[in-house]
């Protein structure tokens, strides 16, 4: 899972550079602390889909999958099982 949320936490970090924002960590609160707009989301979850084989449902994307870093990737490595 370390290299899962690694990983995701690298991309968001990459998405935000420039911005002034605060290195992500696995547990931040990812909406909670606006890093995520919806663009941003978007290309998140493109970014899931692509480097980790997966497809994530419409019926998945709720603001609870996206809490954190850490929760996201624990998502993934569920469905990479």
């Amino acid at each position: 899972m370390a290299d899962t949320v690694g990983a995701i936490v690298e991309f968001i970090d990459e998405l935000k550079a420039g911005e002034g924002a605060a290195p992500v960590q696995p547990g931040s609160r990812l909406m909670e602390l606006g890093l995520l707009d919806s663009m941003g989301l978007v290309r998140l979850i493109q970014f899931v889909e692509e480097r980790f084989g997966i497809s994530i449902p419409d019926a998945d994307v709720t603001p609870d999958l996206f809490a954190s870093p850490a929760d996201l990737a624990a998502y993934v490595n569920g469905r990479s099982a």
